[in-house]
């Protein structure tokens, strides 16, 4: 879009939808979208910026773009890692950030319908005020971060044992399509009720991982769980191997477990804000300290289930010839100068000031997917080797997802986003992690930026591949949503 006739075309009908004060061309509020957080991917450019505030002006944003074939970015916070909504061709962003409110709660069915663009923040700040008893499925992510992206990218939630991925927590769909048309799939399809997906056609697929390719979500209507009492237990394992042999164990105990998660010995020791640049050995082995911090969350309705659950957890444990405490006792356990930093571990931001190290230059990235519970242990070795390599400290993360029948994974390592050599480093280093995980056979990238999404598809099976394109060509024939991003 290089004519001055066309920007001001576009720009004037871009007014005319959204009005003059929310659609933008300045390069210093473009500026602002050519990045997706801290990730080590290169910048992006886009022509305007528009933030609609009703679905009925998305339609019409999108309809333009489909007409003048403009490129179309669907963006809510940008707090993201993995290059997911970088304008790698130009066009216009859709800031979504307006459409942030809860439309409806349904106690009895246990679900809310939201718009497209609420963060965590914005969701759960609702539920707390208005609807106590229920709880939304939550990311460890900052508050401002959209609720949304994170569903249809699969993200991982504090509910993941009970209730898997982010895509299970969605009920139904509003969308506006690449045409401008606008459509619904779910039950809120044939009905008022955005209770399910079932017995219909499952059309939510369509949307579902394609990082925005397919259309622009308006509303959802995603599950909401009992806020029921809980416990929280850590888990300690000298291994990695020993810390996840006992979580499996926990996983088929009927134990009511709604979230299992374990953090390495690396990650744990910047989250109580341990700098890279200090001396102390990536490897826990020569650090003579344990390798596995596991978090286990428990709930129940009354004390006395929560104290048999407890009974059991502790049993399994001991069994192992490991350690479980609650949490509040396991803070006890560091020195009392070291107790406010022990509490970062509950606090999001702080963590992640922490982890990524803000004060020698912010930059943080990780490579996860999701795996088969068979290679956990020999994909964390693997991606530890291949940081330490590379001259990284490996900070590991892991969750256990739906009862157990799968994992999700992911090796994080900070770096000064300042230092070009050294965010070149780092992408080496993420490209190498990447493909040692993919080795273990069953590791499937999530949230990929483009070169990580085409090694996904290596070995896809290529009747699949090109039966996805047939639809990515039906559904958006001009190519204008969100392009680049590879498939």
């Amino acid at each position: 879009m290089t004519k001055l006739v066309e920007v001001d075309k576009i720009h004037e009908e871009l007014a005319g939808i959204v009005g003059e004060r929310f659609v933008s061309n300045r390069p210093e509020e473009l500026f602002l979208y050519h990045w997706d957080f801290v990730t080590a991917e290169e910048p992006g450019k886009c022509d305007f910026v528009v933030m609609p505030e009703k679905t009925e002006e998305v339609r019409k944003i999108v309809e333009l773009a489909n007409r003048e074939k403009i490129p179309v970015v669907p963006w809510i916070s940008g707090i993201n890692i993995g290059g997911v909504c970088i304008p790698r061709e130009g066009g216009i962003v859709v800031d979504l950030r307006r459409m942030n409110r809860v439309l409806e709660v349904n106690e009895d069915d246990m679900y809310a319908v939201v718009e497209g663009g609420i963060t965590w923040g914005d969701l759960k700040g609702y539920l707390l005020k208005n609807h106590p008893d229920l709880r939304a499925g939550i990311t460890w992510s900052p508050p401002g971060t959209g609720v949304i992206s994170a569903y249809i990218c699969y993200g991982m939630l504090d509910l993941g044992m009970v209730g898997g991925t982010g895509a299970e927590f969605i009920n139904g769909l509003e969308v506006v399509l690449p045409n401008g048309k606008v459509v619904r799939v779910g039950s809120c399809m044939a009905s008022d009720y955005w209770y399910g997906r079932q017995p219909l056609p499952d059309l939510a697929g369509l949307f579902i991982g394609w990082e925005g390719t397919t259309g622009i979500i308006t509303k959802a209507g995603i599950k909401l769980w009992p806020n029921l009492p809980r416990r929280d237990y850590i888990v300690l394992g000298k291994t990695v191997d020993a810390g996840i042999s006992i979580f499996k164990k926990l996983a088929k105990a009927g134990l009511g477990i709604v979230d299992m998660c374990f953090l390495n010995y690396v990650w744990l020791t910047a989250t109580q804000g341990v700098r890279d640049n200090e001396k102390i050995p990536s490897e826990p082995e020569k650090a003579g300290l344990p390798d596995f911090y596991g978090l286990v969350t428990v709930t129940g309705a009354t004390d006395k289930e929560l104290d048999a659950k407890e009974e059991t957890l502790m049993k399994i444990c001991s069994e192992q010839g490991e350690m479980a405490v609650r949490f509040g006792d396991a803070v006890g356990i560091y020195p009392e100068n070291q107790i406010g930093e022990f509490l970062t571990y509950t606090s999001t931001p702080i963590q992640l000031y922490t982890v990524w190290d803000f004060t020698r230059g912010g930059g943080g990235e990780w490579t996860g997917g999701y795996v088969s519970s068979k290679h956990i242990v020999e994909m964390y070795y693997k991606m530890r080797q291949a940081a330490i390599r590379h001259g990284m400290r490996p900070q590991f993360y892991g969750r256990v997802m739906f009862g157990g029948h799968y994992w999700i994974g992911r090796m994080n390592i900070s770096f000064n986003k300042n230092d070009s050599e050294e965010t070149e480093r780092a992408r080496r280093c993420l490209m190498d992690i990447d493909e040692e995980a993919r080795k273990v056979g069953s590791f499937i990238r999530y949230k990929p930026p483009p070169w990580a999404k085409a090694r996904n598809f290596e070995k896809a099976d290529p009747n699949s591949l090109e039966f996805m394109r047939k639809i990515k060509k039906l559904i958006d024939p001009n190519g204008i949503m969100n392009p680049g991003q590879g498939l």
